[in-house]
């Protein structure tokens, strides 16, 4: 019991991390939606049940009905958090490569690290939804309204968690090793790190642009369905009226 317990728990809690992942400010409101929805379910299979039993279903289908539908409710509940995921860390990628090189530019020619991670969000935020949203709030977490950095390493490493990919906490280990330790070669580090960014860049696009082919197929086979439909349909009502 204990382990199923731990089990749903270490499982709640990773899609509530991926809601504040995906919806930042807004993750409050997305995790009661989601918790009204879940909670709901219960009520969903008895609706589910009292009308398969109110149309005369045989109790073995309109049980199957009343436990379906709070189940494909979950499953597409679930699936949607877990796509959204994927696609706003998709996006994070294509913007990583130009993040590094900006960095690189900066750091190269004199800038304090962690002013250059700030004046970088300042234009990632303006130009990139997806890693310059989550830049901005990482430069939030630790610039005082006074100007002062906090707790600086502690944002860093909270954009790892928050992002939860192996390319972005490669990028915060260089950041934070190089904060610690003083390396002398942040710049060479990030330029390099761009480089294998940029092919992941195009291998992203690929991908992207494919998917975005096959989507492309669907209406079009919705659009000859229905086509078909109406054409063979005089000729189905009269072979009934035969």
């Amino acid at each position: 019991m204990e382990t199923k317990n731990s089990f749903l728990s270490g499982y709640n809690d990773s899609m509530n991390a991926k809601l504040r992942f995906i919806y930042g400010e807004a993750y409050e409101r997305r995790k009661r939606e989601r918790d009204l929805l879940l909670k709901l379910c219960p009520l969903f299979a008895v609706l589910s049940f009292g009308a398969g039993i109110l149309f005369e279903l045989t109790v073995v289908e309109a049980l199957i009905l009343g436990l379906g539908v709070p189940l494909i409710v979950i499953v597409a509940t679930e699936h949607s958090i877990n796509d959204k995921a994927k696609t706003k860390t998709k996006k994070l990628r294509l913007g990583l490569a130009d993040l590094l090189e900006r960095l690189a530019v900066l750091v190269d020619a004199g800038v304090p690290l962690w002013s250059a991670i700030v004046t970088v969000s300042g234009y990632m935020d303006k130009n990139d939804g997806a890693l310059g949203e989550e830049l901005w709030r990482t430069v939030n977490d630790f610039v005082t309204p006074s100007g002062y950095y906090y707790g600086n390493e502690n944002a860093m490493e909270d954009l790892a968690k928050r992002c939860n990919d192996a390319q972005v906490s490669t990028f915060v280990s260089l950041v934070l090793q190089n904060a610690r330790k003083g390396a002398d070669e942040l710049a060479p580090l990030l330029r390099m790190h761009a480089v294998s960014q940029r092919e992941e860049r195009k291998s992203i696009s690929k991908q992207m642009s494919e998917e975005a082919s096959t989507l492309m197929v669907i209406p079009s086979v919705m659009i000859l369905t229905a086509v078909m439909a109406i054409v063979a349909a005089p000729a189905i009502i009269r072979l009934f009226a035969g």
